[in-house]
């Protein structure tokens, strides 16, 4: 089921009407915001399971006061039942809310709502677009559910018949980390599936390192972050190409991130940089962030964006978030409240 919106944001169409035309005395364009978010970063805030409380903070390019629970405050309604993914097209963000099972797709400039994508939609994880598709990993099926980014329809179901969490896309492939657990609630994951994007047909299962938590793709190569270090695997012909061990001492690393030639993941309070080309991964971090909390809680979400380093301190979720901004070299820039379970961070220009 697809649900259509048609909105206008004010301060939008107050820009419009005063600025039809606007150049420089070189002759040259200014260009002028797209809408009230743009140029801009997007916080997911999870919410409490079980609850409708999920919502997206914005904060500018220039870290001033951020603006909390955007959603409701363009729509009127609350965004839903755990936030668990943001994912972008052109003028569209797809929002993944999982335990509403449903994709919120809103303008990603003006945050107004255009769709609520139902259809096909059971628990879904994370979302990806390539070439005019929506690519959606859905939990309770097993499959991968791929919709029009344009008019929303859904187009086609992939059974990949085994957990699906993470996707990517790269050189026409789409990449789906399929996450695995044993009955002590341990990592046993070690499989990448790997779809063609132009035939939606599964090609290759790319096994990795137990502990398989997250994936990362740059200038062509998939790195996928394990117990034992990374993994490499060029995305041109999907074969792997090398690892990067861990060094003695250094565990629980995840939240695996790939910037401008370096690696950086966090281990607990902790966050970890790299040059990408290392051939071990030792146990000397950045930065301590000081966070404490349960385990299951420390590092929550993780994010470098436009050379900057946030991390989460999500308090239990019993309270809203703190938002650490660092710089690339450890240097704390700024530190701001976000809503309950800030799990990601996303870039909007």
């Amino acid at each position: 089921m697809i649900k259509h919106f048609i909105k206008f944001s004010t301060l939008s169409l107050i820009v419009l009407l005063g600025f039809t035309s606007c150049k420089s005395d070189s002759d040259d364009f200014i260009e002028l915001p797209k809408g009230d978010f743009d140029n801009g970063y997007f916080i997911s805030n999870e919410g409490n399971f079980g609850t409708p409380n999920a919502s997206i903070t914005f904060i500018g390019s220039d870290l001033t006061e951020p603006i909390n629970n955007i959603f409701q405050k363009v729509n009127g309604s609350g965004l839903g039942d755990v936030l668990q993914d943001v994912a972008f097209d052109d003028d569209y963000a797809f929002m993944v809310v999982n335990n509403s099972n449903k994709i919120e797709v809103v303008n990603r400039y003006t945050f107004q709502s255009v769709a609520t994508i139902t259809e096909k939609i059971s628990q879904p994880r994370f979302a990806v677009v390539e070439e005019g598709k929506l690519y959606v990993t859905n939990s309770a099926t097993n499959s991968v559910e791929i919709f029009d980014a344009k008019s929303f329809a859904h187009l086609t179901t992939i059974e990949v018949n085994k957990a699906v969490e993470e996707i990517k896309e790269d050189n026409d492939f789409i990449y789906v980390m399929n996450t695995l657990y044993d009955t002590n609630y341990n990592n046993i994951s070690n499989n990448i599936t790997v779809i063609d994007s132009k035939t939606n047909t599964i090609i290759k299962d790319i096994t990795v390192g137990i502990g398989l938590n997250s994936i990362e793709i740059e200038d062509g190569i998939l790195y996928a972050l394990h117990n034992t270090g990374i993994t490499k695997i060029t995305t041109s012909n999907n074969a792997v190409i090398g690892e990067i061990a861990f060094a003695e001492g250094l565990t629980n690393a995840n939240k695996l991130e790939i910037e401008d030639n370096f690696i950086y993941f966090v281990s607990g309070s902790k966050i970890f940089k790299f040059n990408k080309d290392v051939m071990s991964l030792t146990n000397t971090e950045l930065l301590d962030t000081q966070v404490s909390d349960e385990s299951y809680f420390i590092g929550y979400g993780f994010n470098v964006v436009n050379d900057k380093i946030f991390y989460t301190d999500v308090k239990g979720f019993t309270q809203n978030s703190e938002v650490k901004v660092y710089d690339l070299d450890g240097k704390l820039l700024k530190t701001f409240t976000a809503g309950i379970g800030a799990n990601g961070v996303y870039e909007n220009d």
